[in-house]
């Protein structure tokens, strides 16, 4: 009895003082028997990595962040006046209103913010709302949404005619509001201080760890290929439509892997707007075919990365290319989302 107890005191001493001496080395200890990190008393099952300092995938070890986040800024800009799609006349999933995708997009927005300010505090978080002329109630209840997830927030009406004479077409009054959206939430972003730029539409509906998914992926692949890219949350369904190459990169808890075309919700660099201003101007000024052409090119030399599966859905037609992500149940989504 009384040697167990020796033996017993004799491997604790030698656990806690190897355990001292891995981690002034830098290294970690995996316990395969019980999952778990006696390092830093950590759950495989849990987050094992750092934001800003080192992201860890199992078993492909650890990377030194060099690409750190500062800040983070969402740009949501919401339409609530028409239930008809921009470019077809046909009903949205789930055949609602389009105030209702609206709200139920910005709910999923404010909890994602409100889960990365608590699981991530080195970083600012701001959200930035620019609404096309919607009613006062639904305005109120834009506002109350916000409030209620207590996070930093400021609202503000779509001006079209501050940025409608600068477009190089005339002939369709929805698309011309639609790029004077695009328009000035670019600018707000431009003359900001914020590091990532999240550009979301509101018929996007996002899993509640979208952005702490995008942010450590983000630094992640940012280290690995040494500069700034893109991210789109959705798995669209077109891009199964080509037979391309591509890479698969393992991220934070999905897989993403490098596309070349998505719509106009997005994360990006301060850096990338600024150093392809250009590009983006060409496409709210004009009306291409397809309208996201501009972005298209800036994919050639600029990698942007999808994840699958995905962790937004487009609420469009549910038979669109553009719309249903596969292989999520997305209607439990929708309904967690109702504000």
């Amino acid at each position: 009895m009384i040697k167990n107890l020796n033996k017993k005191k004799n491997y604790n001493f030698f656990k806690k003082n190897f355990i001292k001496i891995v981690r002034k080395l830098g290294f970690e200890i995996i316990d395969q028997n019980n999952f778990t990190i006696p390092t830093s008393n950590a759950s495989l099952n849990k987050n094992i990595s750092t934001i800003n300092k080192r992201n860890i995938t199992l078993p492909l070890g650890e990377i030194k962040i060099t690409r750190k986040v500062k800040s983070f800024l969402v740009i949501f800009r919401s339409f609530t006046n028409e239930n008809t799609l921009l470019s077809q006349n046909k009903k949205r999933l789930f055949e609602k209103d389009k105030c209702e995708y609206s709200l139920r997009s910005l709910n999923s927005i404010c909890i994602n913010i409100k889960n990365a300010q608590k699981k991530i505090k080195d970083i600012s978080f701001f959200l930035k709302i620019i609404d096309d002329n919607s009613k006062p109630k639904i305005i109120r209840l834009i506002k109350k949404i916000a409030v209620q997830y207590r996070i930093p927030f400021e609202i503000s009406n779509l001006n079209i005619e501050k940025y409608k004479n600068k477009m190089k077409f005339s002939n369709n009054k929805r698309m011309l509001a639609h790029n004077a959206h695009i328009f000035q939430s670019k600018e707000f972003a431009l003359n900001s201080k914020y590091d990532l730029l999240y550009f979301v539409e509101d018929d996007y509906i996002h899993e509640h760890d979208a952005l702490e998914e995008m942010i450590y992926s983000y630094e992640k692949f940012s280290t690995i290929y040494k500069k700034d890219i893109i991210m789109c949350p959705a798995d669209y369904p077109f891009l199964y439509n080509k037979l391309e190459q591509t890479n698969i990169l393992a991220g934070h808890k999905k897989h993403w892997r490098r596309v070349n075309e998505s719509l106009c919700t997005y994360l990006i660099s301060s850096n990338i707007l600024k150093k392809n201003w250009k590009n983006y101007e060409k496409m709210f000024l004009n009306n291409f075919d397809p309208y996201e052409k501009p972005l298209h090119e800036l994919y050639k030399k600029i990698e942007c990365f999808s994840p699958i599966p995905s962790i937004a859905l487009h609420m469009t037609n549910v038979n669109s290319a553009y719309g249903l992500s596969p292989l999520v149940d997305w209607f439990k989504i929708w309904k967690k989302n109702k504000y």
